[in-house]
C-alpha cells in the first residue's frame, strides 16, 4: 500500500488556480491545510493536497477544453474577448489588445490593434455592435481580424501600411443582453430616471446631435432612437472619441459596421447637403460595392446616409468625418434584407469574405488618393 501511495503522490499534478473536471470522472478536491489525506474508494487510492489533482493509474488525463473562435455560429462576449487575447499571444509582434474604456455596467471595451509599428502607417478604425442586435457585424470584423493577424506579412502593402484598430463589440452590455434576455435590444444599458432605458449610441455623438427634432433622434428615453441627455453622455461613445482624438497620427479611414440594409453610406446623416468629399466617398463606396458584387453577387447601394435612409443625427460617421477629420468615413450596412437581424449562421463566412474583399479594395483606393 505504501508503495502505491508513493507512486501516486509522485505523479500528482499541481494546479495553481483551479482544477478542471473530467467529463467522465470528477476529481475530488479536499483542502485540509498542509496535510495529505489518503482516500480509499473501490479499492483505489488517491492523494489529496491543497491544489493537487491525482491521476489514477491507467487513466489518461484529458486535455483541458479550450473554446475556440470560429465563424460557424455567433459567439458571446467572453469567447470574442478570448479570441482577441489569443491573437495577441500568438502574434505578439503585430497584435496588441487594450481596454479603451468601460461600459455603463463596467464591462471592458476591448480593442485589437494590428500593426507592424511603422511610424509612417495611417490608422484605420473598424467597430461593430454599436447596436448589439446586429450580431453579424461582430462576426465579420473578427473574421477580418483573424485574416489580418494570421496572414499579415503576405498581404498587400495597402493593407500592411495601416495600423488597424478593431473594436468587435463597442456596446458590450447591450451585446450580452441580446444573448441572455432580449435578442432585439438596440441601445446600451444606461439608467435614467431610476430606470434602465438605454441610449442609442449612434445618436450620442456630438455632430448634429439633437438636430431635426424627432426626425433624426429622440429626446424620449423609451424611444429606440433616444440620444441621451447630452452629446457623449455615455462611456462607450467617449471611448471612441478619446481613442481617436488622442492618436498622434490622424486616422485615415473610419468604418462602422451595422446591419441589415446592404448599404454603404457616408456623411451627412443630419442634413441634406452634400459633404465636401462627396465624390471621393461615392467613388470609394462604389469600389467596395463592386468588390462585394464580384464576390457574392449581392448588390450594395452607395450614397449619403440621408439620401439612402433617413435623418440620423449624432452618428459616429458624421462625427468622425467632421470633428475627427477622417476623410474616408463610412457606415457599412451588412446583410440581409430578407432575414433582417437574424442572419443565418451559415452566411457568416460568405459575408466575411465579401466585406474583406471590399475593405482591401478600399485600402487600395485610399493609397491612390494620397
Amino acid at each position: 500500500m505504501e508503495e502505491n501511495f508513493s507512486r501516486l503522490a509522485a505523479i500528482a499534478i499541481h494546479k495553481n488556480d483551479y482544477i478542471e473536471e473530467d467529463e467522465d470522472k470528477k476529481v475530488q478536491k479536499i483542502e485540509i491545510g498542509t496535510q495529505t489525506k489518503l482516500n480509499t474508494r473501490k479499492g483505489k487510492y488517491s492523494c489529496v493536497t491543497p491544489r493537487c489533482q491525482i491521476i489514477i493509474p491507467n487513466q489518461k488525463p484529458k486535455r483541458r477544453k479550450v473554446r475556440l473562435m470560429d465563424w460557424k455560429k455567433y459567439h458571446k462576449l467572453n469567447i470574442i474577448y478570448d479570441f482577441l487575447d489569443e491573437l495577441e499571444r500568438d502574434y505578439p509582434a503585430i497584435c496588441t489588445v487594450s481596454v479603451i474604456g468601460k461600459s455603463v455596467e463596467g464591462r471592458s471595451i476591448k480593442m485589437l490593434k494590428i500593426s507592424n509599428s511603422d511610424a509612417s502607417n495611417s490608422p484605420v478604425w473598424l467597430d461593430a455592435s454599436i447596436h448589439p442586435r446586429e450580431w453579424i457585424t461582430t462576426a465579420v470584423i473578427t473574421y477580418i481580424a483573424d485574416i489580418l493577424a494570421r496572414n499579415f506579412h503576405n498581404l498587400s502593402e495597402s493593407v500592411t501600411n495601416k495600423d488597424w484598430h478593431i473594436v468587435p463589440v463597442l456596446n458590450p452590455d447591450g451585446y450580452e443582453f441580446t444573448h441572455n434576455h432580449d435578442r432585439m435590444w438596440r441601445k446600451n444599458r444606461a439608467t435614467y430616471g431610476g430606470k434602465c432605458v438605454g441610449v442609442d449610441l449612434n445618436r450620442n455623438f456630438s455632430c448634429g446631435w439633437g438636430s431635426n427634432g424627432d426626425q433624426g433622434s429622440s429626446d424620449e428615453p423609451n424611444n429606440v432612437f433616444y440620444r441621451g441627455p447630452a452629446p457623449f453622455s455615455e462611456p462607450e461613445t467617449v471611448a471612441v472619441r478619446d481613442t481617436i482624438m488622442s492618436s498622434r497620427t490622424p486616422f485615415k479611414v473610419f468604418l462602422s459596421f451595422h446591419s441589415y440594409f446592404e448599404l454603404i453610406i457616408f456623411p451627412w446623416g443630419h442634413k441634406t447637403d452634400a459633404c465636401p468629399d462627396y465624390l471621393n466617398l461615392l467613388e470609394g463606396g462604389t469600389i467596395m460595392a463592386r468588390a462585394i458584387y464580384e464576390t457574392s453577387g449581392i448588390t450594395y447601394k452607395v450614397g449619403s446616409t440621408k439620401d439612402l435612409t433617413y435623418y440620423a443625427c449624432g452618428t459616429s460617421t458624421d462625427w468622425s468625418y467632421t470633428m475627427a477629420n477622417i476623410p474616408f468615413s463610412y457606415m457599412i450596412e451588412l446583410r440581409s434584407r430578407k432575414h433582417k437581424f437574424r442572419l443565418p449562421k451559415d452566411q457568416i463566412i460568405e459575408t466575411g469574405k465579401e466585406i474583406w474583399n471590399a475593405v482591401k479594395k478600399l485600402m487600395d483606393f485610399v493609397d491612390e488618393k494620397r
